[in-house]
């Protein structure tokens, strides 16, 4: 697998950023279950579900994505951290005092995580700075892009070490009933290279 395709696989699961939460488990698996057309998210160019939705017989929905030679399972809806993040955020702006839930809602949120005050506190904070000539605009926005990169960094990392250890549990399965381990080593320790040159590469950006 080419150096290319691994940093695509680190930074698909990355996506997110993000926003992603979840453990997934990697498997293949013999057995063909029937999936209903509305339940196909998407396909592959020969026309084959590459996303689709399964249902147990209990109602519990899962998303599966097929990949090269595995697929990978997630719930279809997590919204525990949603209603966990939005537990955490104060009635009002600790700076300010400004109701954090107001027609400006999602944006306030958003900041608070982010900066810890409202959307408000932000834009009036960020006049101030640009009052003081580019080079101070410039210094702030790499501070803050600096802080944004080991935010995101430290989540990752937690990701990276999830997909290591399930990728070291890889099978696969076949029609015929045949199935096996798969050497992810090489795959694993790859992509645990690249993407410590990843973090390298952008922390060198704010260096300086």
């Amino acid at each position: 697998m080419s150096k290319l395709q691994n940093m695509k696989a680190v930074k698909q699961m990355m996506a997110g950023t993000h926003k992603s939460q979840t453990r997934k488990t990697f498997a293949m698996s013999s057995k063909k279950q029937e999936v209903a057309e509305e339940d196909i998210l998407e396909r592959f160019e020969n026309g084959k579900p590459k996303v689709w939705i399964e249902t147990d017989p209990k109602g519990f929905r899962t998303k599966v994505t097929q990949h090269e030679g595995f697929k990978s399972r997630e719930p279809e809806n997590s919204i525990l951290k949603t209603i966990q993040d939005a537990l955490k955020v104060p009635d009002k702006c600790p700076k300010c005092g400004k109701d954090m839930r107001d027609h400006e809602k999602k944006l306030n949120f958003k900041f608070y995580f982010m900066r810890g005050t409202c959307f408000e506190c932000v834009l009036k904070e960020e006049s101030k700075i640009r009052s003081k000539g580019e080079k101070a605009w410039q210094e702030y926005q790499n501070k803050i892009m600096k802080s944004n990169a080991e935010s995101w960094f430290k989540d990752a990392d937690k990701e990276v070490d999830i997909l290591k250890t399930q990728m070291k549990e890889t099978v696969w399965g076949n029609a015929d009933g045949e199935t096996g381990e798969v050497d992810t080593t090489e795959f694993v320790n790859k992509m645990e290279k690249d993407y410590e040159k990843l973090k390298e590469d952008i922390r060198s950006k704010f260096s300086g």
